[in-house]
């Protein structure tokens, strides 16, 4: 009985043994690099764009602020994202809401005054 116990042990051995173990690294999901630099700088451009559409006459005043307001609401998303906040679950909205915005600001700009 303790002869037959041990070739089943050492029948069920070699498959195990032979099982490739990584460490633990495949359990571990790679993260995509987080998109507050795109958003950032994307915010950077935009506000300047609103800046010289103010300026050059492009935009009225009350559009500008409106359009202001929304690039601030973004920038207060995105440092929402950045410290792990509700935002985070749902990134490409908040890159979504940046293109749009950009999308927005380009609207008005090219509009005959």
């Amino acid at each position: 009985m303790r002869v037959l116990l041990s070739l089943l042990l050492l029948a069920a051995a070699p498959p195990a043994v032979a099982q490739i173990w990584d460490g633990g690294r495949s359990a571990v999901r790679d993260v995509p690099p987080p998109a507050t630099s795109l958003v950032a700088s994307d915010l950077d451009d935009i506000n300047r764009s609103i800046r010289d559409g103010r300026r050059r006459g492009d935009l009225t005043r009350a559009e500008a602020r409106a359009l202001m307001i929304q690039s601030a609401v973004i920038e207060r998303l995105n440092r929402q994202y950045r410290q792990g906040g509700p935002i985070a679950m749902n990134a490409p909205a908040l890159a979504d809401r940046t293109l749009a915005l950009r999308g927005e600001v380009a609207a008005a700009r090219a509009r005959p005054k």
